[in-house]
């Protein structure tokens, strides 16, 4: 009877090891190398490449597919370098990003509703107009992003996305980092890589 009794728990306890680690979230790693800055305005692309990999890994896991992202900076530049980096890191897929646009989306030099000409052939101002453009300027970004399969060099995805707000030309870009993240995260779970063993 104890023989029965030792069996039967050693079987349940391999059941449940086995619907425990069935019910884990398998991880996919995507590799973001920096961000390529073509709007020459002063944004690091180091500080929105590491931006992205938090984001990235601020994503909940898919509870259904039982999936979690989990992105991996990449310090590689050069195409066959960001290949051989992903490879080395273990990566399932790469996310580019460039910085095309970002700029003040209003010009303090020209006329809004409101301001007055106090001196002809000067400067339109406005009461507290250069603390109001100091505290609180709008900036206009654009950020495009391609999203690559490890090893193969068509495009998954990718589209550009946009922002324009009250806030610092960094946080600007940062909103946009964190809807990024949100789109690469809904792409991978579409088609996720095969299990590696």
């Amino acid at each position: 009877m104890h023989r029965f009794t030792t069996r039967g728990l050693f079987l349940s306890l391999c059941l449940l090891s086995l619907c425990a680690s069935a019910q884990e979230n398998r991880v996919i790693r995507v590799g973001v190398p920096t961000m390529e800055n073509r709007a020459g305005r002063g944004v690091p692309g180091n500080v929105e490449r590491d931006r992205l990999v938090a984001a990235l890994n601020q994503e909940k896991p898919d509870k259904k597919l039982h999936i979690k992202v989990q992105g991996v900076p990449l310090d590689a530049t050069t195409p066959d370098d960001v290949a051989s980096e992903t490879k080395q890191k273990n990566c399932d897929y790469v996310v580019y990003t460039t910085l095309v646009e970002l700029q003040a989306s209003t010009d303090p030099t020209m006329p809004r509703s409101g301001t007055a000409q106090t001196n002809p052939g000067g400067v339109w101002t406005s009461p507290n107009q250069a603390e109001t453009n100091a505290v609180n300027p709008e900036y206009r970004a654009t950020v495009e992003y391609k999203l690559y399969r490890s090893g193969n060099p068509a495009a998954i995805s990718g589209a550009p996305f946009s922002n324009r707000e009250m806030m610092s030309e960094l946080e600007v870009v940062a909103q946009i980092m964190n809807r990024i993240a949100s789109r690469v995260f809904a792409e991978v779970k579409k088609a996720p890589p095969p299990m590696q063993e």
